[in-house]
């Protein structure tokens, strides 16, 4: 047998347990397979290894690429994020497998309900502090580079969930996760291509790291102000935050309202909190709307606290509205589309959902940190309107349901508004761009 021959087969069978198989030329190592079962030059022990190889590879080459959704449970934006990449992969029924893995609560999940819990109240409590924090890392400096260290916690975990499950690509929707790839991608022990999706309308240090191939964010505000932090312009993409593609149907109003038992003719006013419920001073909200001069449909969704959902059904038992509350859901796009106005907190992905609807959307006392960056966003881009406290609210609604506002949001940019509605599609789409521009390849180390 051609000794040449022999030396690509050799260099070919290094590199199958590190190479991408979507770099492995099949053709090639099957051609390779023929010639050395033909010859006599070669131990059956060795045609059985090459037989096994090219079964193995032969399996590889039907299996779909991994698509790795590394995110976090520090507030519910991040994981809708990694849900809606997930399931917008699923309805273009693309050839890719999607894992979503909770890197805050891989290891140690109980320790992360606690902490969790303590970061939530933490910040619904101490909001300047929070703010103080947010504000004193924002800038590269030695305390933001000290949490980035923290953040790394877990490193070796995710090193060897990588190599157990070798995808194509790794996408970071909460900050460390993005921390912890560059870290790995600096030191050598990866080259799986890195995608960083910020969740937010902000600028931060804790988002920026040197070794992510790809950035995708919701404004080119973000993007301006990525690339004044040294990021180079070519990898940093716009499409909007991505939300669930169900966000890019046609809405029937009527239908739906009769679907919730609502009322054709009356105002629809719905009340967002996020997933944790964190709205706070639900009670002066109510009794703000009860002063408004005509009668309301009020939505109120609670999302998973329990507590004020129970106190809601008890306080509003005499409401002159008619007010349904409700907890966490999962026809969100369907309540969005029916209401008239939004009051919610500043969370990146709720306004996106209600961008991407086009309804008027007031800003009810953001929270410090990334919340000031999305209200500051939404208010410049005359996309939102900010509520100073429960007497500035009753104002508002008064004049938003009057028609005040609505030149405001007419105005609207229509191809932002587009542009949202699919942004988890296009999101996609720079997935498998960069999947199929990549020449990397792993380095497989063991995790120490």
């Amino acid at each position: 047998m051609n000794s040449d021959l022999l030396n690509k087969f050799d260099k070919a069978f290094n590199l199958i347990s590190s190479l991408n198989m979507s770099f492995i030329n099949i053709r090639f190592l099957k051609i390779i397979y023929v010639k050395i079962q033909d010859s006599n030059q070669i131990s059956y022990k060795f045609k059985r290894i090459t037989a096994l190889i090219l079964k193995w590879v032969k399996k590889v080459e039907h299996d779909k690429a991994r698509v790795l959704i590394l995110t976090g449970s520090y507030g519910e934006g991040h994981y809708q994020v990694a849900r809606a990449i997930e399931e917008a992969i699923k309805w273009k029924n693309l050839d890719l497998e999607p894992m979503i893995i909770d890197i805050t609560s891989r290891k140690y999940p109980f320790i992360n309900n606690i902490s969790r819990r303590i970061f939530i109240e933490g910040i619904t409590k101490f909001p300047s502090f929070y703010n103080y924090l947010y504000t004193k890392t924002r800038e590269p400096n030695h305390f933001s580079s000290f949490i980035k260290v923290i953040g790394r916690a877990g490193v070796w975990s995710i090193l060897e969930l990588i190599n157990d499950l070798q995808p194509s690509i790794v996408i970071s929707t909460f900050p460390f996760a993005a921390g912890i790839m560059s870290y790995l991608k600096e030191q050598k022990l990866t080259r799986v291509p890195t995608l960083t999706i910020i969740t937010d309308y902000t600028v931060h240090s804790i988002w920026i790291y040197p070794y992510t191939d790809q950035y995708i964010v919701g404004s080119n505000v973000v993007r301006h102000g990525l690339i004044q932090c040294g990021v180079k312009g070519e990898l940093i993409k716009v499409t909007g935050i991505p939300i669930h593609p169900k966000f890019s149907n046609d809405y029937k109003k009527e239908e739906l309202k009769l679907k919730y038992g609502l009322k054709h003719n009356l105002p629809t006013v719905l009340i967002m909190g996020g997933g944790c419920g964190l709205i706070g001073e639900h009670n002066k909200i109510l009794n703000s709307l009860e002063e408004c001069p005509f009668n309301l449909q009020v939505i109120i969704i609670c999302g998973r606290n329990k507590k004020i959902k129970k106190s809601l059904e008890n306080s509003l038992v005499y409401s002159k509205h008619h007010v349904i509350v409700m907890g966490f859901v999962d026809c969100i796009d369907e309540l969005m589309a029916i209401c008239d106005g939004m009051i919610t907190k500043a969370g990146g992905i709720t306004i996106s959902e209600g961008l991407a609807l086009n309804i008027p959307i007031l800003l009810y006392k953001p929270l410090g940190g990334q919340e000031q960056d999305n209200t500051k966003f939404l208010v410049d881009s005359n996309i939102g309107t900010l509520v100073e406290d429960v007497h500035d609210l009753s104002n508002k609604i008064i004049a938003l349901l009057k028609k005040r506002y609505q030149h405001q949001f007419k105005q609207r940019d229509l191809f932002i508004t587009n542009r949202q509605k699919n942004s988890a599609f296009y999101a996609v789409n720079i997935i498998q761009s960069l999947i199929l521009s990549d020449n990397h390849h792993f380095y497989k180390i063991s995790a120490k």
